[in-house]
């Protein structure tokens, strides 16, 4: 991905009952400089709590600001 060495953290959420092999392939693409994108699924919005739908959305991104910081991309 080109993006891998730039200051940008992509997050992709399916909802539904659909297909999200395109958006489960981009969360783990190899041969990035840095994991820079994060993939979940939810088959029904209105079934998770806000503090699940939040603890999902920035499940990957301290992991990715740390390794950012250590490969001077932030």
């Amino acid at each position: 991905m080109e993006t891998s060495n730039k200051p940008i953290f992509w997050q992709f959420v399916g909802i539904g009952d659909s297909n999200f092999d395109v958006l489960r392939k981009l969360d783990t693409m190899e041969g990035r400089f840095i994991d820079n994108a994060n993939f979940f699924h939810l088959d029904n919005l209105e079934t998770v709590s806000d503090a699940q739908l939040y603890d999902q959305l920035l499940d990957e991104f301290p992991k990715w600001l740390q390794e950012a910081k250590d490969k001077h991309v932030l």
